[in-house]
């Protein structure tokens, strides 16, 4: 025998079928060298890609995902200064989202975090009729380290800034809203009478005090760009409910309570007090001072300060943290007027006028009944409780009224009317000047016609106002708007009144 190798190698290896050729021919050597190879293997390759696919799968439902997007992707008609929010599935790890976040175009604003919500809050409005990209990259950790498998990219639409007014002053009014361009003004509200409202600090909603069909005072919410809107407070049966204010992160709802039977309360008896609420608490409201204290005009600072004048000790009160009943007032400030005032946009200063005596009689408006005070606008940083005197040094004869600060927060625009015989005038006119006093300006110069309720265009290059002629007591008001630089203006509304603007 030659060779080596088992005579069946070289059968096969010769092409001949040797001593296995019944086997060869009837399949049963196959069946026999199958059934020499390990039957296992198929089982653990099966068993290796369903573990891999387990993997992958928990993986993916571990791995972090977006659930919300505000402004909606192809939104319309956004408020200028309406903050994007993104929400996740899980806590996310800040700095890597913020990395991966891409707008164009971006304006100033400040990123925050609400619990697993990255929210982008413009400190400029966003480019008014413009569209907005927004972009979150893939690969964005969660707080566990796992990453965002996938690109998120949307886009919405800029509105054109609105002015938002009440009307008519002679009966029920409802809340409308105009464009400078538009012909005809949008009804936002459909109620039995508006009493009072205020822009949230987005401007992106409006807060309103309105009669509803049974007679009760409700505070509701109206949602600008979709139009929702849903209950926030029942004010109580006889009781009145005005002047509502939201906290900036929509957490709180200031208010004032008004008896609506004053003819039939207890002698002593407050008639109008401001409250508080927890919007979606689900607690009474409460009120902010003492049972035997006359309190009102609640307005908040960008911080979340909160504003309000008590009647009683004649003064501004300031709170910094409100929380609950028996708040305790972290700063007074004596003021007799209790006229209303105004936060810089950063929230540290509240500017607001107040009554000045006069000591001695100095020349007069009039031989026969000389004045014997007058209002200067007094700047207060709320840390310190610091005041300086914006309107002039000591004897400056004025009456200063209705401060607004200008969104960038280097401007103030105000009502004066000159108080001394040479220079008196029977309407207020719209001054501007820097908000340390300096640089004062007459940006209108009609004397017989009053100007009022300032508000500033969220670009700062327009202002919107209430104009009332004085010699023609019969003649209703109007809402009228001009450009700072005197440049153009105009009629919006006639017998109309409390002009906002929206961005």
């Amino acid at each position: 025998m030659q060779g080596s190798g088992p005579i069946v190698h070289q059968g096969i290896e010769d092409g001949s079928e040797g001593c296995f050729a019944p086997w060869l021919k009837t399949g049963r050597y196959n069946r026999a060298v199958m059934q020499l190879r390990p039957r296992r293997r198929p089982v653990l390759l099966l068993a290796v890609v369903g573990l891999a696919a387990g993997l992958l799968l928990a993986a993916a439902l571990s791995s972090p995902r977006i659930i919300a997007i505000l402004p909606d992707d192809s939104a319309t008609d956004v408020p200028g200064k309406a903050p994007l929010r993104i929400s996740f599935n899980q806590p996310m790890d800040h700095a890597s989202v913020e990395l991966h976040l891409a707008i164009e175009p971006r304006p100033g604003g400040d990123l925050r975090w609400e619990g697993n919500s990255l929210v982008f809050q413009p400190i400029e409005p966003w480019p008014s009729g413009e569209r907005v990209e927004a972009r979150l990259g893939a690969g964005a950790l969660s707080a566990r380290r796992l990453p965002l498998l996938s690109e998120t990219a949307w886009a919405f639409e800029v509105g054109v800034p609105r002015i938002v007014y009440l009307w008519p002053a002679e009966g029920p009014a409802e809340l409308y809203a105009r464009t400078l361009e538009a012909d005809e003004p949008l009804q936002l509200t459909d109620t039995s009478g508006v009493l009072d409202y205020s822009l949230t600090a987005d401007g992106s909603a409006v807060a309103y005090a309105a009669y509803a069909v049974t007679g009760q005072v409700e505070i509701r919410l109206r949602e600008l760009p979709s139009g929702d809107d849903r209950l926030l407070h029942a004010c109580l049966e006889g009781m009145v409910c005005r002047a509502p204010a939201l906290s900036p992160d929509a957490g709180w709802l200031a208010f004032e309570v008004h008896d609506g039977n004053p003819d039939g309360r207890a002698p002593g008896a407050v008639l109008v007090r401001v409250h508080l609420v927890r919007v979606n608490g689900g607690e009474p409201a409460f009120p902010l001072a003492a049972a035997d204290h006359a309190t009102s005009q609640p307005v908040w600072s960008p911080l979340g300060w909160l504003a309000y004048y008590d009647h009683t000790l004649q003064a501004y009160a300031f709170v910094v943290e409100p929380a609950g009943p028996d708040q305790p007032v972290d700063l007074y400030i004596p003021n007799a007027l209790g006229d209303r005032g105004d936060w810089s946009p950063d929230g540290e200063t509240f500017v607001l006028p107040e009554l000045v005596f006069v000591a001695e009689t100095p020349t007069v408006e009039s031989e026969d009944q000389p004045p014997v005070f007058y209002s200067h606008l007094y700047r207060v940083d709320v840390r310190s409780g610091a005041v300086l005197d914006l309107s002039g040094e000591e004897g400056y004869l004025v009456e200063d009224a209705g401060p607004a600060f200008s969104p960038d927060g280097l401007w103030l625009v105000f009502s004066r009317k000159y108080l001394d015989r040479s220079r008196w005038t029977l309407g207020r006119q719209i001054w501007r000047m820097r908000t340390d006093g300096l640089g004062a300006e007459a940006l209108t110069d009609q004397p017989s016609l009053n100007h009022s309720a300032l508000a500033w265009s969220p670009d700062g290059e327009s202002l919107v106002y209430m104009l009332f002629d004085q010699t023609d007591m019969t003649r209703p008001a109007e809402v009228w708007w001009t450009a700072v630089d005197g440049s153009q203006g105009g009629q919006l509304a006639l017998g109309a009144y409390s002009p906002q603007w929206s961005p």
